[in-house]
């Protein structure tokens, strides 16, 4: 465990910044990877505070937390460079693009995954919509959401595909060791109690 923590730690120390910068920001990319970011460095603070005893479970979720993380960000910081020139606020603008792409990528990771048919010339046609956005920083419709869904339910049955990314499970995992990742504020319309 200890090999794969200073990894982390290496890691952290090359990327944390751009991570912080996206949270900073309330871009959704950092909404997409905060499940993974809060419990690998819950496991990581685990480890290091309280001696936290390493079995394979705890060493699997961290090395596939780790590898996904890495993926994530690499394609990102790809886009920032190659389409924004690293303009990070032009970036930000079209994050839920890049949202979608990171998305396809994980679709398209399950479906070869099961082996499920899947009509790839549908979505290397949406990849490839959405890549020009991208690159042409074309406008972004309100309705944009609703074309890629209508679009994803073109690529396969989705009634038969039970697909939980990775993210889902790290959310779950989050729960289970007790990580609040989405903070939300009660209300209370009316008299002040």
């Amino acid at each position: 465990m200890e090999d794969i923590i200073r990894e982390y730690n290496q890691w952290l120390k090359d990327n944390q910044h751009f991570i912080l910068h996206l949270r900073n920001h309330d871009s959704s990319l950092y909404t997409r990877i905060s499940p993974i970011y809060e419990v690998l460095n819950h496991i990581k603070e685990e480890y290091d505070d309280n001696n936290l005893e390493s079995d394979d479970d705890i060493w699997k979720i961290f090395q596939v937390g780790l590898e996904y993380l890495h993926s994530q960000i690499d394609t990102c910081k790809l886009y920032l460079e190659n389409a924004f020139k690293n303009d990070f606020h032009t970036f930000l603008e079209y994050d839920n693009v890049v949202g979608y792409l990171l998305y396809m990528e994980d679709l398209r990771y399950e479906l070869e995954e099961n082996q499920i048919s899947y009509n790839k010339i549908v979505m290397d046609n949406l990849i490839e919509f959405l890549e020009e956005i991208m690159m042409d920083r074309g406008e972004i419709s309100d309705n944009l959401n609703l074309y890629v869904d209508s679009e994803v339910h073109k690529i396969a049955d989705m009634t038969n595909l039970d697909f939980q990314s990775i993210i889902d499970i790290f959310i779950q995992i989050a729960e289970t060791l007790g990580i609040e990742l989405f903070i939300e504020n009660d209300y209370v319309v009316g008299k002040d109690i």
